[in-house]
C-alpha cells in the first residue's frame, strides 16, 4: 500500500512538473525601444491659396510617411498629435494659416507627447503653363520647408527651409540604402497640373529627407540658445 502510494506522489509531481514546464511563459526577449515620431498637420499651398490637390498632397504625404515607416519609427495618431498640441501651446494647430511654429513650442509639444521626433513641413507649389512651338509645356515647382527636431536633445536633426525642387529635374543618384527608404517617384496621370505638383513635392521630400537619412546631418542647431 505504501508502495502505492509512493507511486502515486510520483506521478503527480512528474505530471504537475510537465504541466507547468509546457504552461510557462516564453523567455522574456531583450525589449527594443522603438523611436516615435509626432507629425504635424502638413501645410500646403499653391500660390497663395491653399491647395486642395488631393492627389498630389496625398503623394507628399505619403513619400514623407513611408520613410518613417521603413525606418521603423512609430508614427502617432493624428488625432491625438491634434489633441496634444492644443492642450501643449493653448491653440489649435491651422495648417490653413500656413505659418511654421517657433521651435521652443514645437520642443515642448514633443515633451508632452513624449516622443523622440516631432516632423513639421510645409509645400507651396507655383505651376506655370506656356504655349511654346512645341504645344502647351506646364511645370511645377515645390518650395518646401522641413524639419525633424530630437526633442530629448532640443535639437534640429534636420533643417530645411525654402528648398524648392522643379519637376522635370532628374532624380538624383542617392545612395542605394536611401533609395530604398524613398517611394519611387514617377508621373502620374490627373491633369495637366497634376503630375507636375505630385512630382515636384515626392521630388522634395526625398531630397530634404537624405541627408537625414543618411545619418549625415551637419552640426545639430540648438534651439534656445
Amino acid at each position: 500500500m505504501k508502495k502505492l502510494s509512493l507511486l502515486v506522489v510520483l506521478v503527480a509531481l512528474v505530471v504537475t512538473a510537465f504541466a507547468q514546464k509546457i504552461g510557462a511563459k516564453d523567455p522574456v526577449s531583450p525589449t527594443v525601444n522603438l523611436k516615435k515620431i509626432a507629425v504635424l498637420p502638413l501645410m500646403f499651398r499653391k500660390g497663395d491659396s491653399e491647395s486642395n490637390n488631393k492627389t498630389a498632397i496625398d503623394a507628399y504625404a505619403a513619400t514623407l510617411h513611408d520613410a518613417f515607416t521603413k525606418l521603423g519609427i512609430e508614427q502617432i495618431d493624428q488625432a491625438k498629435v491634434n489633441g496634444t498640441w492644443q492642450r501643449s501651446t493653448g491653440q489649435m494647430f491651422e495648417p490653413s494659416r500656413f505659418d511654421l511654429p517657433t521651435p521652443e513650442d514645437v520642443v515642448k509639444f514633443g515633451k508632452d507627447m513624449g516622443v523622440d521626433y516631432v516632423a513639421v513641413s510645409r509645400c507651396r507649389w507655383d505651376v506655370r503653363t506656356v504655349v511654346t512651338w512645341k504645344g502647351i509645356q506646364t511645370t511645377a515647382k515645390a518650395r518646401i520647408d522641413l524639419w525633424i527636431i530630437n526633442v530629448a536633445k532640443s535639437e534640429f536633426s534636420l533643417k530645411v527651409d525654402g528648398a524648392v525642387t522643379d519637376s522635370r529635374e532628374k532624380i538624383p543618384d542617392w545612395k542605394a540604402a536611401v533609395s530604398l527608404l524613398i517611394l519611387p517617384i514617377t508621373f502620374v496621370s490627373g491633369g495637366p497640373e497634376t503630375p507636375h505638383m505630385v512630382r515636384s513635392g515626392q521630388l522634395a521630400v526625398a531630397k530634404a529627407l537624405a541627408p537625414w537619412l543618411e545619418k549625415q546631418t551637419p552640426n545639430n542647431l540648438r534651439i534656445g540658445g
